[in-house]
């Protein structure tokens, strides 16, 4: 991951939400979750499921989950873009990643990213690379959103 900024200190539990005072930092913290929601960025009970799942045993689950999508999509992403750059295109290579990226992206309930990497299957099952190719950049900028406001996110935690 090229970004310095790691999510280590990343909590993204309800106990945090209920445990938020009323100081104007932690407001703007609430809001900017609720935004992920609100944009489309994540579906808001496939997090409140995830959250559930973290627990004393495991007090960074979220955190490593939000950590490891972000590194391996980006990884995923790059590997599609490679794949379809190359002469003739590396289709074993391109559906595998399209594979990958679908199931991380739903596991997550980034939901975007998903519905991107459909419509992507869809133009490379068709055989239609040039909307392929498009469908491949615009999946590449609601990752970077995501990934963007994932590391506001966090700071915002940090400063906390």
């Amino acid at each position: 991951m090229t970004n310095s900024l790691h999510l280590s200190n990343f909590e993204f539990a309800p106990f945090f939400t209920l445990r938020m005072a009323n100081t104007p930092l932690r407001q703007q913290l609430s809001t900017m979750r609720q935004s992920f929601f609100d944009e489309g960025l994540l579906d808001e009970e496939q997090v409140s499921y995830l959250e559930t799942l973290e627990n004393e045993d495991d007090p960074d689950f979220i955190e490593n989950l939000f950590t490891m999508f972000l590194r391996d999509s980006s990884r995923y992403i790059d590997s599609m873009e490679k794949a379809l750059e190359a002469t003739p295109v590396d289709y074993p290579v391109m559906e595998l990643m399209m594979y990958r990226l679908k199931g991380s992206s739903a596991s997550l309930g980034a939901s975007k990213i998903n519905g991107e990497t459909n419509t992507l299957r869809k133009f490379f099952h068709d055989g239609d690379m040039e909307s392929g190719k498009a469908s491949l950049q615009k999946l590449k900028a609601e990752h970077a959103t995501l990934k963007e406001k994932l590391v506001v996110y966090v700071g915002v935690i940090l400063l906390i």
